[in-house]
């Protein structure tokens, strides 16, 4: 089976750094792509937000040390996972990520590509 999703965005702010159990360390960013359609010669943007999550240790320091910008251009490639919480009023929510976790995956800026965590490795 193959789990596989491959993106080429923008960032839409800062990674959120967060430590969970086992001192692990995790990062979350949006990251946003579009497209369009020309319709009486009128184009028409799409945005999609990707929310993505990094759990390659490597990645999470370089985003902790170097970091992207907002609106740095990445190629990301991950695989989509779905999930739920409940919010305040009660309500079950579902939404999909794009986890960054295996050494297979990667984050990188296209803006400056001699700065990505696959080179430190």
């Amino acid at each position: 089976m193959l789990n596989k999703v491959q993106l080429i965005g923008f960032t839409g702010a800062d990674a959120e750094i967060r430590t969970v159990s086992g001192d692990k360390k995790v990062a979350t960013l949006r990251v946003a792509t579009n497209r369009y359609t020309k319709k009486g010669g009128e184009r028409k943007d799409y945005t999609t937000w990707h929310q993505v999550e990094v759990w390659n240790q490597a990645t999470v320091n370089w985003l902790a040390t170097r970091g992207l910008p907002k609106g740095a251009k990445v190629f990301v490639e991950g695989e989509i996972r779905h999930d739920r919480y409940t919010d305040n009023t009660g309500q079950e929510r579902f939404f999909s990520k794009v986890v960054v976790a295996t050494p297979q995956h990667e984050l990188k800026s296209l803006d400056r590509p001699e700065h990505n965590p696959a080179d430190d490795e």
